[in-house]
C-alpha cells in the first residue's frame, strides 16, 4: 500500500471513529454485552464464554480502526516530511544555476 493511501484510510477510519453513530453503536453493544456478562449464570461458563469473546471481537474492531488511523498519520507526516525536502532540494537547484 502506498503512503497515499494509508493516509486516506488513515483519514476515513479517523472519519468513522469520530462518527455520532459509530461512537454510539461501540458504546452502546460493549454496554449490553457487559451487562450480559454481568447478569448471566455462573454455571453459563459456555454463555459467558461466548460474551466475552463477542466483547473482544467489539475491541477488536475498534482497535483496528484506530490502528489504520494512527498508520495514515504516520504516512501523511511521512509525506509531508518528502514533500518539504523535494521543496528544498528545488530550491538549492534554482540557487545554484
Amino acid at each position: 500500500m502506498t503512503p497515499e493511501e494509508e493516509s486516506r484510510r488513515g483519514d476515513e477510519a479517523a472519519r468513522l471513529l469520530q462518527h455520532p453513530l459509530l461512537i454510539e453503536a461501540f458504546e452502546l453493544i460493549e454496554q449490553e454485552y457487559t451487562e450480559q456478562w454481568k447478569n448471566s449464570p455462573a454455571r453459563d461458563e459456555d454463555g459467558r464464554q461466548s460474551i466475552w469473546l463477542a466483547l473482544k471481537n467489539l475491541h477488536k474492531v475498534k482497535g483496528h480502526l484506530e490502528y489504520t488511523m494512527e498508520t495514515g498519520k504516520v504516512a501523511k507526516a511521512s509525506l509531508l516530511q518528502q514533500a518539504a525536502e523535494a521543496a528544498r532540494n528545488l530550491g538549492r537547484k534554482f540557487s545554484s544555476d
